[in-house]
């Protein structure tokens, strides 16, 4: 069994692929919408380019020895991504409307790794307009009951020593 997150089933076996665990725990727990749109979601986050700013922010090298494209490459590719997330946002609150979905923390997740890489560039990137409704999301998710307690209670540097996320 590999070091990462992983569910053992009830009949023994194991589920390995983040998005079918994303998807089992937000159906255990009731609090996010589960449906189709929201796998979608899903899948966009945890797939390049938005998942490549995790090791962009959070690896020493940024990922380079991994395969991961430098910097400008990975805004190159990220900003179409992000410019279609913010046309599936339209005007709601969440992706999924008044209520939050499974996906959205994913979405969440990436942003807080891409606003604490490059804000700057991704605002320049998407134009100031699109960023706002980036912003006026993240904010909404990150006021959600649990998640402002774990935002609250998070240490306020992470990542490998070395990296953009701890410099130290």
């Amino acid at each position: 069994i590999p070091f990462m997150p992983f569910i053992t089933q009830s009949d023994g076996t194991i589920m390995l692929e983040t998005e079918n665990i994303c998807k089992h725990l937000a159906t255990m727990g009731g609090k996010f919408v589960v449906d189709s749109k929201q796998e979608e979601l899903c899948k966009i986050a945890n797939s390049p380019p938005m998942q490549l700013a995790d090791p962009l922010y959070n690896l020493p090298d940024g990922g380079a020895s991994l395969g991961v494209p430098p910097l400008e490459k990975w805004l190159e590719a990220v900003t179409p991504v992000l410019k279609d997330l913010v046309g599936k946002l339209g005007d709601g609150p969440f992706f999924a409307g008044e209520a939050p979905g499974y996906g959205e923390a994913f979405i969440f997740h990436n942003l807080d790794n891409q606003f604490a890489l490059a804000k700057p560039e991704l605002t320049t990137a998407i134009g100031k307009e699109a960023m706002a409704k980036l912003e006026a999301f993240y904010a909404r998710f990150a006021a959600l009951d649990g998640i402002k307690e774990y935002l609250a209670e998070r240490p306020k540097v992470w990542g490998v020593p070395g990296s953009k996320g701890n410099p130290a």
